[in-house]
């Protein structure tokens, strides 16, 4: 949808800063909705989860291209942005349904597909909005969708007895004694409170991660946000600690492993939005600015990142799962991938074959560091908490994702050039602005490195969590 923002603000007549909601909506959303969908599909099983969710996704894909203004399609933007869920679902899927000694090459497939697509949507983007225009986007993926959505409904069959289950009488305490023991295992109670509170929290940070390239001209909007913010996070905190039972286990998401793990992943949402965001208008831009390719190769240049990552998904996952103790030694090397890869694109992102040479690279961290951090945190979960293990970490790399474009922006619009193109003179980021984006990229992998190897330590002496240690 980058790629199409121009479009959409030129058919509907506004301002930049409003288009731009058409990707923060769907962010807001994905990152509140992942930690409500992943305690769901823990209390009322994964596959009824799913199954809403690529119901919510298909109805805004099918609609949005429809939209007469602007506020309705940033409104079906939020109900696609359930979709972004499928992360800590398809993690409680595949845990639930396969061998502990499987789980490495499940998650491998996964992911693999999940950033493969990714990237190859960033490859398509340009190539769309430079033919059908922003509906286009959603003439593609209606009919993937629907097939999805039926896929799901038909050929997935989930084993749901590893659901939650608490007396559902007064919390905190015993049932009645003359009530049969069959009957005391319900559905826990739903923390609406934590929800709101949590909903709010995020919401506000984001808007004043979205606000935060304009402070200089518009500081209120930025500082208003991040004041509720933090207000919010506060309260969320408190009824977190005493609400029975908690919509987030604080002893889990606190717990030294997860918690270095989750910050690593953030940093990882981070870096790789680096990529999709900074990579098209480097190549977009006219020279001396960028490389000056016309849409279909400026797509391409993202191409060697996403087949990467399809390839060696499955191979690092084969890797894992056959040699025992062999996820915790690829940790680092993971990270350290990611550090030599903004390396070369820092020496080489001045021609095509030196960007798709460090994508590719880029890739194979994409494809092993997810996969590593993910491993070592569920198997620090107890896997009755599986999804909503997996939907903190999956909400970090979504806030990163949502991070990553805002310090692009800002780092490409510190100092701009003028360059004249078919007599028209317009301001493009200046070719040092580049040079700094994967600067600071780079700086971000080495401190990432550090991270990497404090998880390692932690998780070599650390015994995994269970159920009773959380409760």
């Amino acid at each position: 949808m980058s790629p199409a923002l121009p479009s959409i603000q030129e058919d509907f007549g506004i301002s930049s800063s409003i288009a731009s909601w058409v990707m923060t909506a769907y962010m807001v959303s994905g990152a509140v909705m992942t930690v409500v969908m992943g305690k769901l599909s823990d209390i009322f099983g994964a596959k009824k989860m799913l199954l809403l969710m690529m119901t919510c996704f298909t109805v805004g894909t099918i609609l949005a291209p429809f939209s007469h203004n602007i506020y309705t399609l940033i409104g079906l933007r939020v109900l696609q942005g359930i979709a972004v869920a499928s992360t800590p679902i398809s993690t409680k899927i595949i845990r639930d349904q396969f061998p502990r000694s499987k789980f490495p090459i499940g998650m491998s497939i996964y992911l693999s597909a999940y950033s493969g697509g990714m990237a190859l949507g960033a490859v398509l983007g340009p190539v769309v909005a430079a033919g059908p225009g922003w509906q286009g986007n959603f003439y593609l993926c209606a009919p993937i969708a629907v097939v999805i959505l039926f896929a799901s409904w038909r050929f997935v069959h989930i084993d749901e007895s590893k659901k939650i289950h608490e007396p559902d009488y007064i919390v905190g305490k015993e049932a009645p004694s003359h009530i049969p023991p069959t009957s005391k295992a319900k559905k826990r109670d739903l923390d609406i409170i934590g929800i709101i509170t949590m909903a709010v929290t995020l919401v506000s940070f984001l808007i004043a991660i979205t606000f935060s390239g304009s402070i200089a001209t518009n500081l209120m909007a930025f500082v208003i946000p991040l004041a509720i913010g933090v207000i919010f996070l506060v309260l969320f905190l408190i009824v977190e600690k005493r609400v029975k039972p908690p919509l987030v286990n604080l002893k889990l998401v606190f717990h030294p492993v997860v918690f270095t793990g989750n910050i690593t992943m953030l940093m990882f949402g981070i870096l790789q939005y680096f990529v999709i965001t900074g990579i098209p208008q480097l190549g977009a831009a006219p020279p001396p600015s960028g490389l000056g390719l016309d849409p279909i190769h400026t797509g391409l240049l993202q191409l060697a990142f996403g087949l990467s990552m399809m390839i060696f998904g499955p191979v690092f996952g084969l890797m894992v799962a056959k040699r025992k103790g062999l996820n915790l030694k690829l940790l680092v090397p993971g990270i350290g991938i990611t550090a030599i890869s903004f390396l070369l694109l820092l020496l080489f992102h001045s021609t095509s074959q030196g960007i798709n040479g460090s994508l590719f690279i880029f890739g194979m961290a994409g494809a092993l560091l997810p996969q590593t951090l993910i491993n070592t945190t569920i198997g620090f979960t107890p896997k009755e908490y599986t999804g909503i293990g997996s939907a903190v970490t999956n909400m970090m790399r979504i806030v990163g994702g949502a991070i990553g474009p805002v310090i692009t922006s800002v780092i490409l619009a510190s100092a701009t050039i003028s360059i004249t193109v078919d007599n028209v003179a317009k301001s493009y980021p200046s070719p040092i602005t580049f040079n700094i984006l994967f600067g600071v990229g780079l700086a971000m992998t080495i401190a990432t490195v550090v991270l990497g190897f404090r998880m390692k330590k932690l998780a070599t002496k650390m015994k995994p969590l269970t159920a009773k240690d959380i409760t």
